[in-house]
């Protein structure tokens, strides 16, 4: 295991201080430290009995049709989950209708296409937004989601929405209120195309496996990062881990500057092969991140959930820590005259190039009353 001892910092360049000209005036940076940690933590993360994921030899309009592979929508078929809610609404010529849709705690889809009167299916035809909504309640009537289009195919609205935190619920229930079609630019036509069913929860909520996880490591710079769970459902994997920063770490990142921090990790197989990268520093990354979230749970304390279309459930495979950014305050401080910044004007912090490239300086003239001009004005800098 190797960790490299280069530290990379980049400035967060939005200062926002007075500066007269003709005083010299200092203002601390916020900086953000980013560590390139690489670290893996070497566990067989879970093996469990193998689905076979079935070759598909349709290519009518489908979910599941070759040109539109998704593994967690091939296990939904395999374990029966997908259903046909036979909706097929018609108003003003135009046809909605729906065959296929799926869901489990970790997202809903649905295949949805609208037919003119011609019979041909209308690729742009459908906006959503303010005036269309596709919604998801639970079986308490709240809503938990709201489904959007994510194109990728022209044989239907690929319609979809993930969930952060596993969905907790027995049903649910789709309700499209659809009462205008075309874009902006053209007439539109008003009518109604809503909808409304149901999707029994229980038998996909059976699938979902969850795998208490083990292993922390603490970085030079006073981050603890500790590996969590992994909850397996039918259409995707969502991992979980936590962060701490240690005292020194806190007092680095007064107030809530602490909680501006990003990780960065992949996992791979034990022959070192990429599966997946999160926030990689490289370009061509493997990816099936769905959807991910961070919340603050103590002082010092993040929860970090992130969920996958897969990870190997057949076999082991690595976490690699890659790099983190926390914002800190390192008190490094600048000063110039505005006025005889005449050309590029740069300054050394730590192993940073600061590089000002013009500034300007403008009147402000503040207003009493609304109207009246005050006796004073002040100047600001502006850099850009």
């Amino acid at each position: 295991m190797v960790i490299p001892n280069t530290v990379e910092i980049a400035v967060d360049n939005t200062l926002s201080s007075l500066f007269d000209q003709n005083m010299k005036k200092r203002s601390p940076l916020k900086r953000w430290r980013w560590v390139a940690v690489t670290v893996a933590f070497f566990f067989v993360l879970g093996a469990v009995s193998i689905l076979t994921v079935p070759t598909f030899a349709e290519v009518l309009r489908s979910l599941f049709a070759k040109d539109n592979p998704d593994i967690g929508l091939m296990r939904t078929q395999e374990l029966g989950l997908v259903i046909n809610p036979h909706i097929k609404v018609k108003d003003k010529g135009y046809t909605l209708v729906i065959n296929e849709a799926v869901a489990d705690p970790t997202r809903v889809t649905l295949a949805l296409q609208l037919f003119d009167e011609n019979g041909k299916h209308d690729r742009d035809k459908l906006g959503l937004g303010d005036v269309n909504t596709i919604t998801i309640k639970d079986d308490k009537g709240n809503v938990v989601g709201s489904m959007y289009d994510m194109g990728y195919t022209s044989d239907f609205y690929y319609m979809v929405d993930f969930f952060s935190e596993p969905l907790k619920t027995d049903k649910i229930t789709i309700e499209g209120s659809i009462g205008t079609l075309g874009q902006s630019n053209e007439t539109l036509i008003k009518g109604n195309w809503n909808f409304s069913f149901d999707i029994d929860m229980k038998e996909a909520n059976k699938q979902n496996n969850i795998e208490e996880l083990a292993g922390s490591y603490t970085t030079p710079h006073g981050m603890t990062v500790t590996l969590k769970r992994l909850t397996r459902m039918v259409q995707g994997v969502r991992f979980e881990l936590e962060t701490e920063l240690d005292g020194a770490a806190m007092a680095r990142s007064p107030g809530d500057l602490w909680e501006k921090q990003m990780l960065s990790f992949h996992f791979e197989t034990t022959g070192g092969e990429e599966i997946h990268s999160v926030n990689p520093r490289k370009w061509n990354y493997m990816d099936s991140l769905m959807t991910s979230d961070h919340k603050v749970v103590g002082n010092g304390k993040m929860r970090w959930s992130y969920t996958f279309k897969y990870l190997p459930e057949d076999k082991p495979y690595r976490f690699v820590l890659d790099a983190y950014s926390v914002a800190e305050m390192d008190g490094s401080k600048i000063s110039f005259r505005p006025s005889e910044l005449t050309e590029p004007q740069t300054f050394k912090i730590m192993n940073d190039s600061l590089e000002l490239v013009r500034a300007h300086l403008r009147n402000r003239k503040s207003t009493k009353d609304h109207m009246k001009l005050s006796s004073h004005s002040t100047e600001k800098w502006i850099m850009k």
